[in-house]
């Protein structure tokens, strides 16, 4: 077993009930530290900013409630002891979370954790002309002694972007571009974020010189949601009932969720509306949502799919649109709250789409996990070569149950339209035909259900990350 590695984990202002976000804006400090002087709730794990006003919008938040959108739409740092301070790490870090100000008697040097904001533009501080939030740069809103802890070598500034999958080399750009005024050295930051290949990617855009820090793979959501499914059971299906649903026709072919509608993802519902296959399955659409012709008529044009435009504008007077067996709204169901399983128990395939389909990052999140804990094979718009990745981790995927040829198809659209093609062939079968296609697979079902419950104690990402850390601090 590995020894603990021990991580200082230093923050500027620790609050009653609350650790104060590493380099949040002062307006938004002042707010939070109101909060937690006057609550008596345990708020480690969400800022003020994240508490949920159900209005069916993420945009519309008690950031944007109080300050309108001068600060964008999420804080430029969030969350309270970061992603390193997740149960699945708790045999492999001990943490000493600690106020700077105390801490840094005790120890040489230091982590000094932000929670990266998911909306990166506006954590660069300047995407957002003509508004506060203009030059706001990280750095800004560290204390002076953390700036200059950084500036001699003293405290490792760690971005903390573990749940965020992309960053285009345009928005390493701007962040760049911030990094440049504060004078802190390259090597004192430390951006890890959701990718396989973050860091190779990096590395490839930008040269040894044109870099402003380092940035390190950290696959942590299909890691944490292992550890998650590994430890409430309430909210997968056990194999042994499983197995014990072998003779019982399934009530539904599919199921197809969707909480914020891409447009990849509005294509395939609005093409299997035009076809009259919805009524065969359980979908949802939980976002609030306006009919938008010229949105349709631009989506039509891109992923070139015949829609019938009637039928459409007929769907939207459903919206929004719950699971069969779902308790929820758009603000109330997220990446590990929907734990209720009829859903999977009633159906024989998953439509699976993750938040990219585009671009170079390897990115993998909680999406494709449910159907692989819940026995259900799926079909999976992603990135080119996310099931190549899948089998690459161990995993099983479904050819020649499924023409999976279009996991190699490198145009997005292309690719959509090959989906559909599967999804239509297997809604064309009769419930036996279906049942009898389904059942061939149990043994991939099964292997996928057991590999993703133990997949978070054999990530070896994690591991690397935590001891560079350690490497860095010790």
């Amino acid at each position: 077993m590995t020894t603990p590695y021990n991580l200082p984990l230093f923050y500027d202002v620790i609050l009653p009930n609350y650790i104060m976000p590493n380099a949040l804006i002062s307006e938004l400090a002042i707010v939070n530290y109101l909060h937690s002087m006057n609550s008596t709730r345990d708020l480690r794990s969400n800022s003020f900013f994240e508490q949920n006003l159900n209005a069916g919008n993420d945009e519309y938040n008690p950031l944007t409630f109080l300050f309108d959108k001068s600060f964008g739409n999420f804080p430029n740092s969030t969350g309270g002891g970061g992603n390193l301070s997740a149960g699945m790490y708790d045999s492999l870090i001990n943490r000493n979370v600690n106020s700077l100000y105390i801490g840094k008697r005790t120890v040489n040097k230091y982590i000094y954790p932000i929670t990266m904001s998911p909306h990166i533009d506006d954590f660069s501080g300047v995407t957002r002309q003509g508004s506060k939030l203009n030059g706001e740069y990280f750095w800004k809103h560290m204390s002076a002694q953390a700036l200059e802890d950084a500036k001699n070598g003293r405290a490792l500034i760690f971005l903390d972007l573990a749940q965020e999958n992309y960053i285009e080399s345009y928005q390493y750009e701007k962040i760049h571009y911030g990094i440049e005024r504060s004078e802190i050295p390259k090597e004192q930051i430390v951006l890890a974020f959701n990718s396989f290949n973050a860091q190779e990617l990096y590395e490839t855009w930008f040269s040894s010189d044109q870099r402003k820090l380092k940035v390190i793979n950290w696959p942590y959501v299909m890691a944490n949601t292992s550890y998650y499914y590994s430890i409430v059971t309430a909210a997968r299906i056990d194999p042994l009932k499983f197995i014990s649903t072998k003779n019982t026709i399934r009530k539904n072919h599919f199921v197809f969720k969707i909480r914020r509608p891409r447009p990849y993802r509005q294509v395939l519902l609005f093409k299997m509306c035009s076809d009259n296959l919805l009524d065969l399955g359980d979908w949802s659409w939980l976002q609030e949502t306006n009919y938008d012709e010229k949105n349709l008529e631009s989506i039509k044009h891109y992923y070139q799919f015949d829609i019938d435009n009637e039928k459409i504008k007929n769907l939207y007077k459903q919206l929004p649109h719950s699971l069969q067996d779902e308790q929820g709204s758009y603000s109330s169901i997220s990446s590990w709250t929907d734990r209720q399983t009829l859903t999977y128990e009633n159906a024989y395939f998953y439509i699976c789409t993750e938040t990219y389909v585009h671009g170079e990052h390897k990115s993998v999140t909680e999406k494709v996990c449910k159907p692989m804990v819940n026995f259900l094979p799926f079909l999976f718009v992603s990135f080119k070569g996310a099931l190549a990745w899948l089998r690459h981790l161990g995993f099983k995927t479904f050819s020649p149950f499924i023409d999976e040829s279009y996991d190699d198809e490198p145009n997005e659209s292309k690719r959509v339209n090959m989906v559909y093609n599967e999804i239509k062939k297997l809604c064309n079968m009769s419930k036996e035909e279906l049942h009898d296609w389904y059942w061939q697979m149990r043994d991939i079902l099964l292997h996928n259900h057991y590999h993703l419950l133990n997949f978070h104690k054999t990530d070896t990402h994690a591991v690397k990350l935590i001891e560079y850390l350690d490497s860095r601090v010790n």
